[in-house]
């Protein structure tokens, strides 16, 4: 039986309280797969509001893929709603890889409110206007569908390289590697410029994609602590003189996981250690254009005077994921072996989408993008710090990001780690768990919350849900050594 309640001095639509609602039912398990909804009439009768209200509810659902209608039957809860009790595997083991295998399992299950991936919402991709570029290049099909470019398409350089200068960063057409999105930038830049066994400077906490491409090339990360205006510089200087490391990597602008922003004075003083003990910088920027409160400092790249930075983004933050473009801008001196690299993992993107985004870009449908979705990104982050503050018990703590998709939340010790993990999960809802983006405890326990995909009112609801598991823990007294692994 559907527990369901509108208010009408509230904010969200009549037709999207309901929507979150019915979510929330089928996330915590009470609506099943096959659960009958009532009908459209039935619904709008007993909560007071029309039928169209509750016809746009539904149509949502089912957009998402929570419901299933057919004519004559009525509308059905999905029979691809899986509940996660079921997925033996998701949770158990807290490494970057595994964190990582989750997070794409997670995204594809039906019934599951995700906070776990920092990713933008599909909804508001701008599916019309890239297809429209799509039908454009029919009449090149034959070109584009073969092989094409090492360095990718000529014309996405072009628009790239433009993009670059416009944000201050000199960039010809032939500097510019097009990639299978920052991961393999990423993977390229550091196989480029050290070998295995030597040490590479990161944040703590850092990306976890990062942390996973360091181990499979046999590289030893060596961790700073980030703090609210960027890396302990006072560590930082104490671990290049004593390790001489290869490259340190970082997420400047609108850190992942912390949403941080490294200071310009910061940025400054790092350009100068790397220039001292010859130390590589390889600057990921993908949350770059994606600030809340104007732009960012002057990237790394910007006050580069020495070719010292190898600097990459991708458009899958930005735009959209699934076209798995990004881009590496490579310094002079390891061109040749960016290149050597590229060929020997991967020949070529796909043409196809590549010329799209071209044409995307050069029509400037990305600005006309990033001003709609913006600000709606603002607005989530904004739902997420106030739900944060409405449901968490005093003792939780987070980060506010002025940017990206990332939130930070430092959790009491005494807390188990895994064990809110699971239990999320069998309630219908993801994070991701702060273990994997540490090399060291700190302790604290720590998750990420990701803000992007989710529209406020299951922003609100996840945390509702969160907090309310939180404080059950706290309450029980429960404590780490009560917590047992799931290996």
């Amino acid at each position: 039986m559907l527990d369901l309640t509108v208010n009408r001095d509230s904010k969200p639509p009549l037709y999207r309280q309901i929507a979150e609602q019915i979510k929330t039912q089928i996330s915590n398990g009470r609506l099943p797969a096959n659960s009958r909804l009532p009908t459209v009439r039935g619904l709008a009768r007993s909560l007071g509001v029309t039928r169209l209200t509750v016809q746009n509810a539904y149509a949502e659902l089912q957009a998402d893929g929570w419901v299933e209608a057919t004519v004559g039957r009525g509308t059905f809860v999905s029979t691809a709603v899986q509940q996660m009790s079921l997925q033996p595997t998701v949770g158990q083991y807290l490494t970057p890889d595994s964190a990582i295998n989750d997070m794409l399992a997670i995204n594809q299950v039906i019934g599951v409110r995700s906070m776990a991936m920092a990713h933008a919402d599909p909804a508001l991709f701008p599916i019309e206007a890239f297809w429209g570029q799509m039908d454009r290049l029919k009449p090149d099909a034959n070109q584009l569908l073969s092989y094409g470019p090492i360095q990718g398409d000529t014309g996405l350089r072009v628009e790239v390289s433009q993009m670059l200068q416009d944000d201050g960063i000199p960039a010809t057409p032939d500097d510019i590697l097009i990639t299978s999105g920052a991961i393999q930038s990423i993977y390229l830049a550091t196989a480029a410029v050290a070998q295995p066994g030597d040490t590479v400077l990161v944040e703590q906490p850092t990306f976890l994609g990062v942390l996973n491409i360091l181990k499979a090339q046999g590289l030893r990360p060596l961790h700073i602590p980030m703090q609210p205006d960027g890396p302990d510089l006072d560590q930082m200087e104490q671990l290049v003189s004593r390790h001489r490391p290869r490259c340190y990597y970082t997420v400047a602008n609108f850190h992942n996981p912390t949403g941080y922003s490294i200071s310009a004075a910061k940025r400054q003083t790092i350009l100068q250690l790397a220039q001292r003990h010859n130390m590589l910088l390889i600057e990921d920027d993908i949350y770059g254009k994606l600030g809340f409160a104007g732009p960012p400092p002057p990237s790394f790249k910007q006050q580069d005077g020495g070719d010292r930075v190898l600097y990459l983004s991708s458009f899958s933050k930005m735009l959209m994921p699934g076209l798995r473009v990004g881009y590496l801008l490579m310094p002079p001196a390891w061109r040749d072996q960016l290149l050597t690299l590229r060929r020997a993992t991967d020949l070529c993107g796909t043409g196809l989408l590549q010329r799209a985004l071209a044409h995307f870009l050069q029509d400037g449908g990305l600005k006309k993008h990033l001003r709609r979705v913006v600000p709606i990104y603002r607005e989530r982050r904004d739902a997420l710090l106030a739900s944060l503050g409405r449901w968490m018990p005093t003792a939780v703590r987070w980060t506010e990001p002025q940017g990206g998709f990332s939130c930070w939340v430092t959790l009491p010790r005494r807390l188990p780690p895994g064990l809110l993990y699971r239990q999320a999960l069998e309630n219908g809802f993801a994070f991701t768990p702060g273990e994997a983006y540490m090399m060291e405890d700190t302790g604290h326990e720590y998750l990420r919350l990701c803000f992007g995909n989710l529209s406020a009112e299951g922003i609100e609801a996840g945390v509702k849900l969160l907090s309310t598991l939180i404080q059950q823990q706290l309450d029980s007294g429960q404590t780490r050594g009560d917590w047992l692994p799931y290996v």
